[in-house]
Order: C-alpha cells, then structure tokens, then sequence
C-alpha cells in the first residue's frame, strides 16, 4: 500500500465523511478512512503498510465503556503510539490517546452536563501549529483530568485544563475541542455556532498543520 494517513472514525451515529473530505483535499498523503464502532477494524488492518500518520475522531462513547470494538480499537492504537507513528487525537481521540498513555478521563461536572459550542482556547507553539488563540467547536462531558508522563499541557482554558497536548519526544498531540469540524458536523451533533461557519477554518488549520508539518515531513 502507499503512504498514507490513517484517519478513525469511532462514531456510533454518524459518520463524520464531511470532515475526512475536507482533511483529504488538504493533506499531503492520501487518507484512509475507518469506522471501527459501525464496520469493526478489518479495513484498519488492511491498511497497516506504510502507515505514516493516525488521525482519532470523536465519539459517542466513553473511554470508561467496555465496548467490544473499543478493545480491539485499544490493542491496534498502543502499540503504534508506542513506536511513535504520529498521531492526533480530536476530542474522544483525545481522551482514549491519553488514557492509552497512563493519563486520567472523568466528567467536567458534577452534574455531568456537557460542554457545547464555541470555546476559545489560547496555544502554545508545537511542531503542529504556530501560537495562537482559536475558537474552536467543543462537545464533551469528560476531559483529560491529568496528563500522562512526557506529555505537556499546550492548551488551558478556565472549562477544560486540559484542551490540548503535545508528547514531549514522541508526534503525538491532543485537542479536546474538534478543531476537525465543519457546517455538515455542526448539524450532525445540534452544535450551536455563534460565529459565521467560515470560522470553523480556525480549527482546519491545526489539522492541516499536523498533516503537512508532521506526518508530510519527507523520510
């Protein structure tokens, strides 16, 4: 197989084909695409050759579920992390990197309601992206509520403190918030958006960041 991106998908609803689209007219590589929650992992071990980078959606689930697919979705990604393939992971992506990692996931509040719409999230400079301050769509209960080891806090806000992270030595970086979406993924989740949609480039620029300034690097 050629190089490419693989990019999993673990919704349980709906799958998420408008932001892989717009990721695949950008990207540097050629991207697979993967639902392990709705098809299972056959296609994600068919594409194991030449696998250059890992892109993790979010999902309905938790990483506290004990889904059969989570399982298998756990056993594929940790020894891949492991080795340092580089790999973001976006909301549960996120949360399911840290965990694999030795990290901490629980709810945000007591009362367990979820974070939803638009939240500023001011980061520090990483080889993925410059410095910057984007407004990002967020749609989650839990978050990463502590860091594994070798891992930084590259992204804080008053509602999550953890919103992103970066791997000290390994391409493995982390958003809370889906810097991934799209108008067709606002719809899809009821994501209320208080900002014209083509702010939403905002979040596509980290994405395309990974994409072009870590996975693309020649080797």
């Amino acid at each position: 197989m050629h190089p490419h991106v693989a990019v999993i998908d673990p919704g349980m609803r709906v799958a998420e084909l408008d932001c892989f689209n717009r990721m695949a007219r950008r990207a540097p590589l050629p991207l697979t695409y993967h639902a392990p929650a709705l098809f299972g992992l056959d296609s994600l071990r068919r594409a194991e050759d030449d696998l250059r980078g890992i892109v993790l959606f979010g999902s309905g689930a938790s990483v506290h579920d004990d889904l059969p697919w989570q399982h298998e979705l756990k056993a594929w990604l940790l020894p891949r992390l492991r080795a340092g393939v580089p790999t973001l992971g976006l909301c549960y992506g996120h949360q399911l990197v840290a965990t694999l990692l030795g990290g901490e996931v629980g709810f945000l509040h007591e009362d367990h309601h979820k974070e939803l719409g638009r939240r500023v999230v001011p980061l520090k400079a990483t080889a993925a992206w410059d410095a910057c301050a984007p407004g990002l769509v967020v749609s989650h209960r839990e978050a990463v509520v502590r860091v594994p080891d070798e891992v930084d806090v590259v992204g804080s806000t008053e509602a999550c403190a953890v919103d992103a992270f970066a791997h000290r030595r390994l391409p493995i970086y982390g958003f809370q918030a889906h810097p991934e979406a799209t108008e067709a993924f606002l719809h899809n989740n009821s994501v209320p958006w208080p900002c014209e949609t083509e702010r939403l480039a905002e979040g596509h620029v980290l994405v395309d960041g990974f994409l072009q300034r870590v996975v693309g690097l020649p080797r």
